[in-house]
């Protein structure tokens, strides 16, 4: 499962500040809400960025018209701190109030390259024993916040799903060659598609050939055992 979308950075890492040893370690899809987050307030407006602890979730607001013009910088900030924890479920803090940035972050990389020989790359499932491998059964794994995620893939292909600070989710999947495409019902910006490598009792997860890696400890569980 992928909750943040497949966003192409310019450079994967972005550390911004003098003190990266201390900066907040930001998700891409966080990364990508900021970048929104500025584009909204541009250059004149009042607004405030909020994001949770883990780094994992965020929100933002602003005011998008001169009838807010008296609205303070304290109110502004409860209220994106308000909408990220319900978002979330996390504690969150200000990352940046108009285009002020209050805090250091980086962007961890979701992606990385692969040599031509690693094991992962060899034990790609062709189309035929993926299916066998995904259909009927249960995925699990966790990201690097520790929050663990789980999907169960049923036989007509829909799937069903639950994470720690999510919810329970729901969609459907479709096979393409040996690739499976995830289609989130709700969240379109959560849809990808994915190889999988199977070996040494743990999953690897691959998109456009590099190894996905904010999902971690990923195995397959025989049919469904969480009764999603």
């Amino acid at each position: 499962m992928k909750l943040l979308s497949g966003l192409a950075l310019a450079t994967l890492i972005l550390i911004v500040g003098a003190s990266a040893a201390n900066a907040l370690e930001i998700s891409e899809g966080v990364y990508a809400n900021y970048q929104k987050y500025l584009k909204a307030i541009g250059s004149h407006r009042k607004g405030a960025f909020a994001v949770a602890d883990d780094g994992y979730g965020s929100f933002f607001t602003y005011c998008s018209d001169p009838s807010c013009a008296s609205t303070t910088p304290t109110t502004l900030s409860q209220d994106a701190i308000k909408g990220c924890a319900a978002l979330t479920g996390q504690d969150c803090l200000i990352l940046a109030y108009g285009q002020e940035q209050r805090i250091d972050y980086t962007v961890i990389a979701s992606r990385t390259t692969l040599s031509e020989d690693d094991a992962i790359l060899a034990n790609v499932l062709p189309a035929d024993r993926l299916k066998s491998f995904i259909v009927g059964n249960t995925m699990q794994g966790e990201y690097p916040n520790h929050k663990k995620w789980m999907e169960y893939y049923a036989p007509d292909g829909t799937l069903r799903g639950k994470a720690d600070t999510l919810g329970t989710f729901r969609g459907r999947y479709e096979f393409k060659d040996n690739v499976i495409c995830y289609h989130y019902q709700g969240h379109s910006d959560w849809d990808w598609c994915s190889q999988v490598s199977a070996f040494a009792d743990r999953i690897y997860l691959l998109e456009d050939g590099e190894l996905v890696t904010n999902e971690s400890n990923t195995e397959m569980l025989p049919g469904n055992p969480h009764n999603l």
